[in-house]
């Protein structure tokens, strides 16, 4: 194959364009240009090497749009867990780690006394990774008792960021741990925005602010730039927009560098965007299983082709009434090991870096959440109630322009607006699993019910 490429004759724009003309037979050329309206982003169907922007960048390399990695593609695969009864969450934790999960999120918000002994019986904790969302101080003090003041280095916490910047007890206490110890301890949920509604740079422009805020805040409590960048983490909503969400994730990671750069950082690991991808339910329906289950396939590849460090797939039906089945539970987790162990997807380091249509679409989001963020810091930033209030609104009029598409079949969805599953399907009421500022998780299945 060395040398192959210089035994055909090399095209260029110019000839590109000619033969695309001849090939359109008397349409006018508009046609290969598309405009996503609800993204705001124009781009061609076409891409040459002449009319794109090329970057001659290495994994592990500044601006780090490739990442930080530069061993593997591998990543978590997680299952999340709402602790309500500690017996029934310990059985399920199990249960998950012998089909294939390697990550744990224990959500303990809803509980306030945890009894750890019964919730972490027979989970073996130096072989897993586990996050773990805190409801209060109490809690945390008796996690440190259980684990006799050592918490393992294997897990890790989801504190919003927002409750994290509150000066709680809790909040108190996690500085003083992260002074001696850094950990991941902060989380930027960008999931709840995504499944709001938003757009891939409104979610990133989230992400970003609420990032540099966390950091600004650290720093202000005795925490250098590397200490401080060492206890963020995001949490993205992956969508079914397959190319704007891998060049989405690209996009945050370079964005992400570009503000710890100007800090000056003195370790080359402080870039490090750590990044947990989730599946939602903003596009699945109730009544059709397995169109959902090429939905979060697809959804499942975006993310592991962005690069991310951790993949949870939430059961399709895990936000119904009625709760996740057996199924849509095995094969959400089925859906990363088969892109692992088969298709081997954990290989290759951004397998599509170097495209032009894929870098073309990285530079447009990147860019374009780059001017959203400075415009939000500019007006103060979220602690601005003014500002925070503008972002909720530009959101909800996303959503109602995807809520419109479905509507008025612009938009075909397989199970929802287009061919509905014939047999009869017993109807789930939906609950929304996520908020932020307010704003709650969608599904356009039951908006369009609602409307009807």
């Amino acid at each position: 194959m060395i040398g192959l490429k210089n035994e055909f004759k090399s095209s260029s724009l110019e000839d590109w364009i000619v033969q695309l003309t001849k090939d359109l037979k008397g349409e006018n050329f508009s046609l290969l240009m598309r405009k996503d309206e609800i993204e705001e982003i124009e781009y061609s169907t076409f891409q040459h090497q002449e009319s794109a922007e090329i970057y001659n960048q290495s994994p592990g390399q500044f601006p780090f749009t490739r990442g930080l990695n530069s061993t593997s593609n591998d990543w978590l695969n997680g299952f999340l867990i709402e602790v309500k009864n500690e017996q029934i969450a310990n059985k399920k934790a199990l249960e998950v780690l012998m089909k294939g999960c390697d990550l744990l999120l224990f959500d303990l918000s809803s509980s306030t006394n945890t009894n750890f002994k019964t919730l972490f019986e027979g989970i073996q904790f130096d072989y897993i990774k586990t996050q773990i969302e805190l409801a209060n101080y109490d809690q945390f003090m008796d996690l440190k008792a259980y684990f006799q003041e050592e918490i393992p280095t294997t897990i890790t916490f989801n504190q919003d960021s927002n409750s994290f910047k509150s000066k709680t007890a809790l909040s108190d206490v996690l500085i003083s741990e992260l002074k001696q110890q850094q950990s991941f301890a902060i989380q930027i949920n960008g999931f709840a925005i995504q499944q709001a509604g938003a757009t891939t740079w409104q979610e990133i422009t989230y992400c970003l602010s609420e990032g540099h805020s966390a950091i600004v805040y650290l720093m202000g409590n005795g925490l250098t730039i590397d200490e401080a960048a060492a206890c963020i983490h995001f949490t993205v909503g992956i969508g079914s927009n397959y190319f704007f969400e891998i060049a989405k994730l690209r996009a945050l990671k370079q964005n992400w560098a570009s503000i710890i750069k100007a800090y000056e950082p003195t370790h080359n690991c402080s870039y490090n965007c750590v990044i947990t991808a989730q599946i939602g339910f903003m596009n699945k329906s109730f009544k059709d299983p397995y169109t959902n289950l090429l939905r979060q396939t697809t959804e499942t590849m975006s993310a592991a082709s962005g690069g991310v460090h951790a993949i949870v797939v939430h059961p399709y039906d895990a936000c119904s009434s009625n709760g996740s089945s057996n199924l849509s539970e095995r094969m959400a987790l089925n859906m990363s090991l088969i892109l692992k162990e088969e298709s081997y997807f954990n290989q290759v380091i951004d397998p599509l870096g170097g495209s032009y249509a894929i870098e073309d679409l990285t530079s447009k989001i990147a860019r374009k959440s780059w001017e959203s963020f400075q415009q939000l810091e500019q007006n103060g930033g979220f602690e601005k109630e003014e500002t925070k209030h503008h972002f909720i609104e530009q959101i909800n009029q996303k959503a109602k322009l995807r809520l419109d598409e479905l509507q008025s079949a612009t938009k075909i969805v397989i199970g929802v607006n287009k061919f509905p599953n014939p047999q009869e399907v017993k109807t789930n009421t939906f609950i929304s699993k996520t908020s932020a500022f307010g704003l709650n998780s969608i599904n356009f299945e039951t908006e369009l019910i609602a409307v009807k």
